[in-house]
C-alpha cells in the first residue's frame, strides 16, 4: 500500500513539472504578469490653426469625441478624413496632459488651404471645327462651415449649358445632408456621325435639376436619396429614312417630363480624391424613372465602383479601379452611358469627353451597359510646396472600357458591334493641386483633340 501512495506521489510530482510546458499553464492566474498600459480617456479637444474653418466642421469628421479612450486606429482615421476635405494642407494630431491622472487633451493642429477651386476646365472642336470652352468654380468650404457651392458653362456656337450646385453636410446640426442642383442646357447630337458636317441634327432642350437627402450611418459612408426632375423638349426632325433615323439617340419627340427617384451608397477612406495614396472608395447607385413619379420615360439605371489607392516606394502610388453600369428600359440619351467619360485616348475614337454634361463631339453612341477598369500610377515631382503649387504630380494610366446595349435599338455607324472596337486605352500627364484649384494637364485630352 505504501508503494502505491509513493508512486501516486512522485506521478503528481512530475506532472506538476510538467505544467510550464502546457498551453493553459501560460494562462496561469497566479503567475505574474506585466502591469497593463494606463488608459487615457479624452478629456477635451483643442483645435489650433483653424482660422477659416468652423470647429463644428472639423469635430464632425472626427471618430473620436470627448469621453473616449484613445485608440490610435481612430485618431488615423479621423486625420485622414480632415485631410480629404481638401481644406487643410497638414493635419496633426498630439496628446496633452488632463486635469487629471488618466485623462488627457486631444491637440489638432491644421494648416488650412485655399478652398476655391476650378472645375470643368476644357476646350476644343466641335463638329465642323465649331470651337467650345468649358469652365466651372466651387467654393467647397463656404463661409467656413463645410458647404460646397458651385456652377459651370460650357459654350459652343451652337450649344450651351449651365449648372449650379450646392452640398451641406450637416443641416442644422441635425446630421442630414442636403445637395441640391440646376440645369440649363440646350445641346445638338449628329443623328449620323458618317456624314460629318452634312449630317442632320437633332437639337433638344433641358432644363430641371435635383435635390437630395442623405445621412451617415457610420464613419466614412453616406446614404442619400436623390429626387430628379427636367422639362426636356426636341425640335421636330425631318422626314429621314428609317436607317437614318434609327442612328439618332433615344429620346421622345416633342415635349416631355424626366422625373425619377434615386438612392446612393458610398463609402470612402482615401485620403485625398484628387490624387490617393491609400484607401478606397465603394459606392452603389440606382435610379428609377417611373410613371408613378409623373415621367415620360420608364427605366432603371444600376452602377456600382470601387477604387483602392495603394503606397508603393517613397511617395510613389497606384490607383486601380472598376465601374459597371446597367440601364434598363426607355431612358433618354442622357441618362446612357457615354463611353468617352470613362476612357482615355485611343487611336480612331471620334470623341471627346462631355463637357458640363454636353457633348461636343460627332459621336453620338450612348448604351446601356458600360465596363470599366483601369489602373493610375502617380509620382511627386514637388518635396515641398512652392511658388503657388502645393503639389505637382505626374501620372500614367490604362484604361480598359466596353460599352453596349442589351437591346440595341440605336444602329452604330459602319456596322460595328454592340461592343466598342477599341477597349484599351493610355494617357499620361500632369496633376496640378495650386492654390487656385486642381487642374489636369492631360496628353489624352491633347490627342484628342488635334488628332
Amino acid at each position: 500500500m505504501a508503494s502505491v501512495a509513493r508512486s501516486l506521489i512522485g506521478a503528481f510530482v512530475v506532472f506538476l513539472a510538467g505544467l510550464p510546458h502546457l498551453g493553459w499553464a501560460q494562462t496561469n492566474p497566479f503567475e505574474a504578469r506585466p502591469p497593463l498600459a494606463p488608459l487615457r480617456v479624452i478629456e477635451g479637444i483643442e483645435i489650433l490653426g483653424n482660422a477659416r474653418t468652423a470647429r463644428s466642421v472639423v469635430l464632425d469628421q472626427l471618430s473620436l469625441r470627448e469621453g473616449d479612450v484613445v485608440d490610435t486606429a481612430r485618431v488615423e482615421a479621423s486625420r485622414v478624413r480632415l485631410l480629404s476635405t481638401g481644406f487643410f494642407r497638414s493635419v496633426e494630431f498630439s496628446l496633452r496632459r488632463g486635469s487629471r491622472r488618466g485623462q488627457v487633451l486631444l491637440v489638432i493642429a491644421l494648416e488650412e488651404r485655399s478652398t476655391l477651386r476650378f472645375e470643368d476646365v476644357g476646350f476644343g472642336f466641335g463638329p465642323g471645327n465649331e470651337p467650345f470652352v468649358a469652365l466651372g468654380l466651387a467654393e467647397t468650404n463656404f463661409l467656413g462651415r463645410g458647404v460646397t457651392v458651385g456652377g459651370s458653362v460650357a459654350l459652343g456656337p451652337d450649344r450651351r449649358a449651365f449648372d449650379v450646385r450646392l452640398f451641406h453636410p450637416n443641416l442644422a446640426n441635425t446630421g442630414l445632408q442636403l445637395a441640391g442642383s440646376a440645369i440649363w442646357i440646350v445641346g445638338q447630337e449628329l443623328i449620323d456621325p458618317s456624314l460629318e458636317d452634312e449630317s442632320p441634327r437633332l437639337a433638344y432642350e433641358r432644363l430641371g435639376g435635383t435635390l437630395g437627402l442623405g445621412f451617415g450611418p457610420g464613419p466614412a459612408q453616406r446614404i442619400s436619396f436623390v429626387y430628379r426632375l427636367e422639362a426636356v423638349t426636341t425640335e421636330p426632325l425631318p422626314n429621314l429614312d428609317p436607317p437614318v433615323l434609327r442612328r439618332a439617340p433615344s429620346i421622345l419627340d416633342g415635349a416631355s417630363v424626366l422625373s425619377s427617384l434615386g438612392a446612393t451608397w458610398e463609402r470612402d477612406t482615401r485620403d485625398d480624391a484628387f490624387a490617393p495614396s491609400r484607401g478606397v472608395r465603394w459606392a452603389a447607385a440606382v435610379e428609377v424613372g417611373t410613371s408613378l413619379l409623373g415621367s415620360d420615360y420608364e427605366f432603371s439605371k444600376y452602377s456600382g465602383e470601387v477604387e483602392a489607392a495603394f503606397r508603393l516606394l517613397g511617395d510613389q502610388a497606384l490607383v486601380l479601379r472598376a465601374f459597371g453600369g446597367l440601364v434598363q428600359g426607355e431612358a433618354p440619351f442622357f441618362v446612357q452611358y457615354f463611353a468617352r467619360d470613362f476612357s482615355r485616348f485611343g487611336y480612331g475614337v471620334p470623341a471627346l469627353p462631355r463637357a458640363v454634361r454636353l457633348n461636343f463631339s460627332q459621336n453620338n453612341d450612348y448604351d446601356d451597359l458600360l465596363l470599366d477598369a483601369g489602373v493610375t500610377w502617380t509620382l511627386p515631382l514637388l518635396g515641398e510646396p512652392t511658388l503657388g503649387f502645393d503639389r505637382i504630380l505626374i501620372y500614367l494610366a490604362v484604361d480598359f472600357t466596353v460599352s453596349g446595349s442589351l437591346e440595341e435599338r440605336q444602329d452604330d455607324v459602319g456596322g460595328r458591334s454592340a461592343f466598342v472596337t477599341f477597349p484599351v486605352t493610355f494617357d499620361a500627364g500632369l496633376k496640378l493641386d495650386t492654390e487656385l484649384g486642381r487642374f489636369v494637364l492631360s496628353m489624352a485630352y491633347a490627342l484628342d483633340l488635334f488628332l
